[in-house]
């Protein structure tokens, strides 16, 4: 039975003891457990703060670095009876000047770690109670103080009579409380210690050992940080720990932040990571800035954009007067959001509503003139739709100052450097292929990360013969020469370091933050990057800048694989009822050619302008000419509508027409042979509406590349000709599988076709217009 109730007893005992020791471990972290509700910051502070008595015989001082961790002492001070007679100071030490002012409330303890030379009951035998030229006790008597203000004058310890050496020695200490003192910078805390040692025995006063740590204990609050994070246009973060301490930062050994998210707010903890969830990790700063007071700040930058939602950095951190056997002294909670990408003013989806809306409007409106076929109302209905996914391709009305696919802003900014005056892209593109242009925000750590690429960079395209110019902008609305002085001295004037308040980032398509661009010779940007760009990328994007940045007579084809030229589709439906054969013999495949020819003349009558223009380097004021593209787009629309026709391409047509032979004027008259000419045209400004930098940058930025580029532009121009010419040729030939419903369809809708497509390219180049200038309209305000 005895056994049995003792058998009993063994787990409930267990239980007990796992139920306090759960409990004490708990207490630790009860602060963190709040489920949180939305962003804010976090923190947990050691309660005690040290300085540790160090050095060697006379050369004593205070430091806050852990002793050293072994069982052998750093330093001691012996003392015997016959020296304590007039109670002689054995230690005077003062700690290295505080490098800021702080004000320290709490308590303040000084512990003293002393022995026997070695273990000896003497002095115990020979005390006596009462006192005298016989007592054996040891006391010491401490004296500290703070910028020259006493926060202990004298204390006396605790007499002990002691009998242990310096493996277990003995503890004195003395304690004030309710301390409140404000020290200055470059102020000193002093530590003066006296002793009465009255055996025969001499002691010794030891520190520097992992058991001995004979200081200064402060209960009270001596440290803090500041954790922030900065999350760009791009969604590129920037991470700013800023410590503090009387000391400097030195006071931090080192840190360790955790990036964890997207997660809900109540199940953020410190120290809890699952790896879906879990983003980066960071331990050595990316850079250094200067803060607020001077103060140095630790940054960090994420390689890669983060997902719209919410994060936590998680930061523990090591002090230098802690424990080394703990990994986390300290730690800071920050909770923050990535916000989604604001939606625009108007978006693409609204163009496309309005371009269907639109044309059934038009409908309406001319059924009071008379009804149509009912095929005729098939074929609108076909153009709406057709246009109203290629509505989809166009830009979004926003306040952003620049347009995907446009050229860079021609900026004139100030140098760092007051020598060298102002910088502009128009200089750097002087004499070069390339022009590779890094942006940063003082004090990113993506600063030094762009200069050593870039160095690299300028190696490599050496080696390829490739010239480039580079350049870096500070760019901000706080942005100050002096911030750039330590910086400029590394760049040591290997590039222009330019100044910019932020007009110039906002002109493209980054934004006023971290970010690299190559920007090919006619000044449209071939590639950007955000944060930094790796040599090679540099490379590789310098290298296709220099024949149209990827921008070939391919590029039509690849969009002609997709649904954007489905209007011209219905548009190439038939307009003859009924295929006649030439009566004389003429070439075979007379019919493709002469389509061939016909539509390439159009896309050309629209393409070579624009070629010559960014040929003649013009991309400076390539935002005025797309304004100008623009409004010939919406009067071609308003001439399609009003006339079925455009003055310039009649005429042109005619004009091809004529200077064709008799035989193959009589099989395919003008009116025929214009339809093709307009086809042409209208794949030229759905080319433009969809990538407006393809002839820009295919032929112009391949002219201005040098003899062999300028010599090879014209060719490259001819191909897209060839290009266009073979894409509306196959638009032409597709209807034709349709059989006789095609044929119905587009013979019963000739005169309607071409004004309900008005209808539609009129509004494309309205909300075009309105796209381009809101940017520059949100800019001057």
């Amino acid at each position: 039975m005895v056994e049995e109730i003792h058998s009993g007893r063994v787990p409930l005992l267990v239980s007990t003891i796992l139920l306090v020791t759960l409990m004490a471990s708990s207490s630790g972290i009860a602060q963190n457990q709040t489920a949180y509700e939305g962003p804010g910051i976090d923190f947990e502070y050691p309660q005690q703060h040290m300085l540790f008595l160090k050095g060697v015989e006379e050369n004593h001082f205070l430091d806050r670095n852990w002793t050293t961790v072994t069982g052998l002492p750093s330093g001691s001070a012996t003392f015997s009876k016959t020296s304590s007679l007039t109670l002689p100071i054995i230690v005077d030490a003062l700690s290295s000047p505080t490098q800021e002012p702080f004000n320290f409330e709490g308590n303040i303890s000084i512990r003293l770690f002393a022995s026997l030379e070695s273990a000896s009951d003497i002095c115990s035998i020979s005390d006596l109670p009462l006192g005298g030229p016989l007592g054996s006790e040891t006391q010491f008597s401490v004296s500290l103080t703070m910028g020259g203000i006493s926060a202990i004058s004298g204390a006396d310890t605790e007499p002990i009579v002691m009998s242990k050496d310096r493996t277990d020695p003995h503890i004195f200490e003395v304690r004030a409380e309710n301390v409140n003192i404000s020290m200055n910078s470059g102020e000193e805390i002093r530590l003066s210690i006296q002793v009465r040692h009255e055996c025969a025995v001499s002691g010794t006063l030891w520190w520097g050992t992992y058991d001995a740590r004979t200081g200064v204990i402060f209960d009270g609050h001596i440290v803090e940080t500041e954790l922030d994070v900065i999350v760009d246009q791009n969604r590129m973060a920037r991470i700013e720990f800023t410590p503090f301490s009387p000391w400097g930062a030195t006071d931090f050994s080192a840190q360790s932040i955790e990036l964890v998210g997207p997660m809900p707010w109540g199940e953020m903890r410190h120290g809890k990571h699952y790896e879906d969830t879990w983003v980066d990790h960071f331990e050595l700063p990316d850079g250094f800035s200067k803060g607020e007071g001077n103060r140095t700040v630790l940054n960090w930058i994420t390689d890669q954009p983060l997902v719209p939602g919410d994060y936590m950095l998680d930061a523990c951190l090591v002090l230098s007067d802690q424990d080394p056997g703990e990994t986390c002294h300290s730690w800071v909670l920050l909770r923050f959001s990535v916000p989604a990408e604001e939606p625009p003013i108007l978006g693409s989806a609204a163009a496309a509503a309005i371009v269907f809306m639109g044309m059934f409007a038009w409908v309406g409106a001319s059924i009071r003139g008379g009804q149509l076929p009912l095929p005729a109302y098939g074929a609108i209905l076909l153009l709406a739709l057709a246009s109203s996914i290629t509505s989809l391709s166009l830009p979004d009305i926003d306040s952003q100052n620049y347009r995907e696919g446009g050229a860079a802003p021609n900026f004139i900014l100030l140098s760092h450097d007051p020598d060298s005056g102002a910088g502009s892209l128009s200089d750097l593109l002087d004499d070069s292929d390339v022009a590779v242009i890094g942006l940063f925000t003082p004090g990113s750590p993506n600063a030094k990360r762009q200069m050593a690429d870039f160095e690299s960079a300028e190696k490599l395209l050496a080696i390829d013969g490739l010239s480039a110019s580079f350049a870096q902008i500070a760019t901000g609305e706080d942005v100050k020469a002096y911030n750039l002085d330590d910086f400029s001295l590394e760049v040591n004037g290997s590039w222009p370091l330019l100044l910019d308040d932020g007009t110039v980032g906002n002109s493209l398509p980054s934004g006023p933050t971290d970010s690299v661009f190559v920007i090919d010779s006619a000044g449209f940007i071939s590639t950007w990057s955000p944060g930094s760009m790796s040599p090679s990328e540099i490379q590789s994007a310098s290298e296709g800048a220099s024949f149209g940045s990827g921008k070939s007579p391919m590029s039509l084809l690849s969009i002609a694989a997709g649904l954007s030229l489905l209007p011209l589709l219905v548009l190439s439906m038939p307009s003859e009822r009924n295929y006649e054969a030439p009566e004389e013999a003429l070439i075979p495949g007379v019919g493709i050619f002469m389509t061939m020819w016909a539509s390439s003349s159009g896309f050309l009558a629209w393409a070579v302008p624009v070629a010559i223009l960014s040929s003649l380097g013009l991309g400076s004021h390539w935002l005025a000419i797309e304004i100008i593209l623009s409004v010939v787009l919406v009067y071609h629309g308003v001439s399609m509508l009003t006339r079925g026709k455009v003055f310039e391409i009649e005429h042109l047509s005619r004009y091809l027409h004529s200077r064709m032979g008799q035989k193959y004027r009589d099989w395919r008259e003008c009116k025929r042979f214009s339809e093709d000419v307009y086809l042409g045209l209208w794949l030229a400004w759905l080319a433009w509406l969809i990538d407006p930098s393809m002839i820009a940058q295919g032929v112009g930025s391949m002219a201005r590349s040098g003899l062999l580029g300028a010599s090879l532009s014209p060719l490259m121009l001819i191909g897209f000709g060839v290009s266009a010419g073979l894409v509306v040729a196959i638009l032409r030939t597709i209807p034709l599988f349709l059989g006789k419903y095609a044929a119905i369809i587009g013979l019963l809708s000739v005169g309607v076709r071409p004004r309900a497509w008005g209808v539609s390219i009129t509004i494309m180049g309205l909300w075009t217009l309105m796209s381009i200038s809101m940017g520059t309209l949100a800019s001057l305000f």
